[in-house]
Order: structure tokens, then C-alpha cells, then sequence
């Protein structure tokens, strides 16, 4: 730890926002979807879709 509040850090990239207080009540998976979804290269690969599902562990059903 630095010692420092999340308040001292205003132009943090993730925000603190009452808009993600939802995620303190996630389960495992849940709180790993809102994570995967959001990253850059999951995106790009989301976009591209095929064989890169497999590279993230994920199925088609």
C-alpha cells in the first residue's frame, strides 16, 4: 500500500463512481465477466470473434 486514499486520486483511470458499488455484491464469475469485458484485447478478439473464443476459455452453446 502507498498510503494513500482513493480520494487523493482524482484523475485515477478507473473512477470512483457510485455507478460500480453494484460490484462489491458480484460472485467469482460475475465479478471476472465485468473484468473480461472490459479488456482491450478481449474487445478486439469479441470483434474479430472465431477461434479466439477458445483462447479466453470460453464456449459457444
Amino acid at each position: 500500500m502507498t498510503g494513500r486514499n482513493i480520494e487523493d486520486q482524482p484523475n485515477a483511470p478507473w473512477g470512483v463512481s457510485a455507478a460500480y458499488l453494484y460490484t462489491l455484491s458480484l460472485d467469482g464469475p460475475a465479478l471476472a465477466w465485468e473484468y473480461l469485458r472490459r479488456h482491450p484485447q478481449y474487445q478486439r478478439d469479441w470483434a474479430r470473434r472465431g477461434a479466439s473464443f477458445e483462447r479466453w476459455g470460453l464456449r459457444w452453446r
